[in-house]
């Protein structure tokens, strides 16, 4: 292994990129690995020089290791970007699926210096990816889908590390300018919280919700400041909660999340400023209701949040809750929000629905069962 000061990070730069919400690694142009950030070594609970050279491959699982290393290999030599899946030994022993996303390094001369990779655990998403296959009839259509969404998780990331990584090497590059630093830190902190949120949210997307008996009141009282510090100055929240709505057997941290999401998506698409409102109500699905397809007959809390803004066209509101979709600009959201308060909803044996037209605002409603008295 070249052990030149040439070959890492600056002191400052290192620092920075310990603080990834993701593993990353850096490599020279000899394919050897050179430096790995705190959260890889704290994931494989292994030291810098146990890991460096082709160190890190020890952690990989046998049946993975020659597949990853043909790609890596393969990849590197034709200064290409990759992204490969592979399971990594983790501290306490046990096997996890990681992906791992690598870029190649250029001076800007165009001289390579190596790649640059990050690595994120995506093992609650592969077991996912088993239900899918067990439950799905038809193989290639859940692969398809899988893949679907593996692509939208990658594109994600890449934009998220691809930012990160910049303003990062912007920072090696002007260590002398503190107010460039300072600038491209803040940048680089933003990328940091936009892909742990991401993270989160997508970890759950793929955990199955706990239960217990919550009055759902309650509960939007009790979370009413992070609500409300959730829309934003430019935007009023308003509550019209039923006066005695009946209580429902949901994961109250998950219906808390849903709200939040929810209530983020009605500030923005409010960009004037506007009216927020959030209502509850108990209502009766009958065994004739013909207009309720996807509901069960018997008694549900609808949860509702309503705002004033732009609207939604039909086409727009049919792919809503659609993982990965959004109408955002890059950088200002996943597109997993509304996808998770749908699969919470059906988690808890209720649904979510939409309604919503250009320039008439929109109103997400959450229906969930009421608990048996």
């Amino acid at each position: 292994m070249n052990e030149s000061s040439s070959e890492y990070p600056e002191v400052s730069f290192r620092q920075v990129m310990d603080t990834a919400p993701v593993m990353i690694w850096v490599s020279g142009v000899d394919r050897l690995c050179t430096w790995f950030n705190k959260p890889w070594l704290d994931f494989t609970g292994r030291t810098m020089a146990q890991e460096c050279g082709n160190g890190w491959t020890e952690g990989v699982h046998p049946d993975d290791f020659s597949r990853c290393l043909d790609i890596y290999v393969s990849h590197f030599d034709r200064r290409i970007p990759f992204r490969m899946e592979y399971r990594l030994r983790r501290a306490d022993g046990e096997y996890r699926w990681i992906l791992d996303t690598g870029t190649p390094r250029f001076d800007t001369d165009r001289t390579f210096l190596g790649y640059i990779g990050s690595c994120i655990d995506i093992n609650a998403l592969k077991q996912a990816e088993l239900g899918l296959r067990g439950s799905v009839a038809n193989r290639d259509m859940a692969l398809d889908a899988w893949d679907g969404i593996a692509g939208s998780i990658a594109h994600e990331f890449k934009n998220l590390v691809g930012a990160f990584v910049g303003d990062l090497w912007a920072i090696h590059k002007n260590a002398q300018d503190a107010a460039a630093v300072r600038r491209r830190a803040e940048e680089a902190e933003e990328a940091a919280i936009r892909g742990e949120r991401a993270i989160e949210e997508l970890l759950a997307a793929v955990r199955r919700p706990k239960s217990e008996t919550v009055q759902v009141n309650r509960l939007i009282t009790d979370a009413w400041t992070l609500l409300r510090g959730a829309a934003g100055e430019r935007v009023s929240v308003e509550m019209d909660l039923a006066a005695e709505p009946d209580d429902v057997i949901v994961d109250p941290s998950h219906l808390q999340s849903a709200l939040l999401n929810l209530v983020t998506n009605a500030r923005d698409a409010m960009l004037e400023g506007g009216t927020i409102a959030v209502a509850t109500r108990s209502v009766v699905v009958r065994l004739e209701a013909i207009d309720e397809p996807d509901l069960a007959p018997g008694r549900y809390v609808m949860v509702a949040v309503r705002d004033i803004g732009a609207g939604m066209s039909d086409e727009v509101r049919r792919q809503a809750f659609e993982p990965f979709f959004t109408t955002k600009g890059a950088g200002q959201g996943t597109g997993i929000g509304l996808s998770q308060v749908r699969t919470f909803a059906r988690h808890s044996s209720g649904t979510a629905r939409i309604e919503s037209a250009p320039g008439k605002g929109t109103t997400v409603r959450i229906y969930l069962p009421q608990a048996i008295k």
